[in-house]
């Protein structure tokens, strides 16, 4: 009776466990011996190399083949490598080595790898892979490669901007055309509201203009003060009274 929950509980974890990853074999090229696997002298190319290697591999030779790069994190995938056997091989130094320099630079000895020489570009030839900067090996590489993308993202980026400026002044100009065809159809559009009030009303704000007019003549003919009465005549001098008696005996 106590063994058949036992045996349905122990089922039941078999089937609720992760499925177990199955141990990456030896490669189809290389020859393996433990954790030592050995591809050295199989004219293994970029293309050819195995794309990965067992995990537990602690040893690696890639020596004697035609290798100029490595696959960016073919080597830091395998966390206990300890040694990888690189030498005798065309080792372009552009761009596509700097995974591979900056694996070298965290290895504690560099001693396996001082004698990896570049034999391309002609201006690294010869100089020693551990001990170049990544700034020349960016520099290293044709312009073509790294700045073909950058420039046709930049050119596309310029044409679009100059087809939406176009667009933009096809669409200024069609606003243009159909203002003017407004104002060609409609002249006096703009016009209608000051036109001249009915004749009634005209002749009402006249004769009410007349009337006032006449209404303040008469007020300031009227509140003008009489300055005869304000200033009465002066008296006659003895002069004048004698000429007045001339004028009146000559008569």
């Amino acid at each position: 009776m106590g063994s058949g929950p036992r045996g349905a509980l122990s089922l039941l974890l078999l089937l609720l466990a992760p499925p177990s990853r199955p141990a990456a074999g030896c490669p189809a090229p290389c020859d393996c011996a433990g954790t030592r696997v050995d591809c050295g002298r199989r004219g293994l190319t970029w293309a050819s190399l195995p794309a990965a290697f067992p995990l537990d591999t602690t040893e690696l030779v890639l020596t004697g083949n035609n290798l100029t790069a490595l696959p960016p994190g073919l080597l830091d995938a395998l966390p206990a490598l300890r040694t990888a056997h690189l030498g005798a091989n065309p080792w372009r130094c552009d761009c596509h080595l700097v995974p591979l320099r900056a694996w070298l630079a965290g290895q504690p000895e560099r001693a396996p790898y001082r004698e990896l020489r570049c034999s391309a570009p002609p201006a690294l030839s010869g100089r020693l892979l551990p001990y170049l900067a990544e700034d020349e090996l960016r520099a290293a590489c044709a312009p073509g490669a790294l700045c073909w993308g950058a420039l046709a993202a930049q050119l596309l980026l310029l044409g679009l901007g100059l087809l939406h400026a176009l667009l933009l002044l096809l669409l200024l100009c069609r606003l243009r055309r159909m203002r003017a065809r407004a104002r060609a159809a409609h002249p006096l559009s703009l016009t209608s509201p000051l036109v001249a009030e009915p004749a009634q009303t005209a002749g009402t704000a006249l004769g009410g203009g007349s009337r006032g007019r006449i209404t303040s003549l008469y007020t300031q003919d009227h509140c003008r003060p009489n300055r005869q009465a304000v200033n009465p005549p002066r008296p006659l001098t003895l002069t004048e009274v004698e000429e007045e008696s001339t004028k009146e005996l000559g008569e």
